[in-house]
């Protein structure tokens, strides 16, 4: 990954009502992962792979809407219970990475890294989303999109704390 000034940071924080054991596995379990992440009213079929350092899963998302999505995870740090980083990226339905389906300039890979931390109460995480290598176009797509990236991240962990919660 080139780290440039052109390469933006999305970061974002929440403190979950669980042991960060219980957390770190609600997001390195395939099977818990499933259950949680995506947008409401979105189901996440894991189609092949694990979460493993090295491994790479490939899973289909069906959202409320019936749009259908594919996304491809290259697992570069299972550390568990403190750290999970993966490169993200679209994918097609054989696992083939291909461009983002819904925005003209989007960055190929996004590398998602995610820090555990036990707190009183519970388990905060510190998300970030870096793309890698971008162009400029890509940069400043991913800088437009931010506020979204909230709303979705945000969406995913309300999900996540009734997943936990249960």
């Amino acid at each position: 990954m080139t780290t440039t000034a052109l390469t933006p940071e999305f970061t974002i924080q929440r403190t979950f009502k669980a042991p960060i054991d219980r957390v770190f596995d609600a997001w390195a379990d395939p099977v818990q992962m499933a259950r949680w992440s995506g947008p409401e009213g979105t189901q996440v079929t894991v189609l092949s792979g694990n979460i493993a350092t090295g491994a790479t899963l490939h899973a289909r998302s069906d959202a409320a809407d019936g749009a259908v999505l594919y996304t491809l995870c290259d697992y570069r740090t299972v550390d568990r219970p403190d750290h999970l980083v993966y490169d993200q990226s679209f994918a097609d339905a054989e696992g083939n990475v291909v461009p983002c389906p819904f925005f003209d300039a989007w960055p190929e890979t996004l590398r998602t890294d995610i820090r555990f931390e036990a707190v009183e109460g519970g388990t905060r995480i510190t998300l970030r989303w870096i793309p890698v290598d971008p162009t400029a176009e890509q940069a400043e797509s991913f800088i437009a999109a931010m506020d979204s990236m909230t709303g979705g991240w945000s969406g995913s962990f309300d999900k996540l704390d009734s997943y936990l919660a249960a």
